[in-house]
Order: C-alpha cells, then structure tokens, then sequence
C-alpha cells in the first residue's frame, strides 16, 4: 500500500504531496493508510477522508489511522478502514470488528513489539470473541492490504520451515 501518508500539521505543503500521495495509489490501484494529526484530530480527519473521496478513492481502499473516540463513527460511516494504534477497547465492543484494525508503532518514544499480542489477551479477558479479536488484530488489515493484489494470504497461514542454523 501506500503510506502512511496525511497530515500532521495540516498545511499547504502537506496536502500538496497527499493529494499527489492519494494520486499515486489511485494510479497504482494501491490501497492507502492515512496518518491523523496529534492535534486538531477530528478536523484533520474529516479533512483527510474528504480529500480522498474527492480523488475517487473507494473508501474500502483507505486505512484511516490513529483513530480515537471523536473521529471512529464517521470513519466508519464514511466506509474508511478505521485504525487504532492499541486504543482503548471500548470501541470494538461499541462499533464490533468490521472494518477496524489495530497496530503498534514504532516512531514516539518507547515502543513495545508485544502490543498488539497483549491486547489480544486484554481482550480476551475482557470478553470479546475469539472471531472479534482475529478480525481486529489480523484479518481486517490482510484484507484491505491483499486488495494490491501483492498479498498472497498463504504465505501468511502456512508456516516455513526455517533452518535457523543457517
């Protein structure tokens, strides 16, 4: 896919090069992950999902990232992918598993590889399906990253024999 691309600050510049972003995956039938700004979220989202419809982009295309509690129900009424960098697990059980997606990050302080298994097992805890769980933290990013056509879902269910002495 493309991406992350968006806005942070949201000047000119950076919806010049998005909207030249947004081009470029339209051009290369690429699906798209849209970064949220820190700040003025909500403005910067909307902002964000209109741009990208007015380029013609198929919102199942387009991953909107860094979702919160203000910005989840538009995204997911727009049709976007909505995306959470390990948010609170009160929006899957509000708005279930369709079409949400969580990941970790790696670019603001401390970042831990075992976010996303931890939150799996707070899940789990919590009570939300096995089924819920597979979507958020597996299937709903496999399937709107395979809609390249890059994505072959086997390498990802078939295990490989590593010789790890080599």
């Amino acid at each position: 896919g493309v991406g992350e691309i968006g806005f942070d600050d949201q000047t000119a510049a950076e919806e010049k090069y998005y909207r030249l972003q947004l081009e470029l995956a339209k051009e290369m039938n690429l699906p798209v992950q849209v970064h949220t700004p820190h700040r003025d979220k909500k403005k910067g989202t909307e902002r964000s999902m209109s741009i990208a419809l007015e380029h013609g982009l198929d919102p199942k295309m387009v991953i909107i990232d860094h979702n919160n509690e203000e910005t989840v129900k538009s995204v997911l009424d727009q049709g976007f992918y909505a995306a959470f960098t390990i948010y609170p697990l009160e929006i899957i059980k509000q708005y279930g598993s369709e079409r949400i997606m969580i990941n970790s990050a790696a670019d603001w302080g401390i970042s831990d590889p075992l976010a996303i298994p931890k939150t799996a097992a707070l899940m789990k805890i919590k009570g939300i399906s096995d089924a819920d769980i597979r979507l958020v933290t597996y299937q709903n990013a496999i399937d709107a990253f395979a809609q390249s056509g890059q994505i072959n879902v086997l390498d990802f269910e078939q295990p490989v024999d590593i010789d790890q002495t080599q």
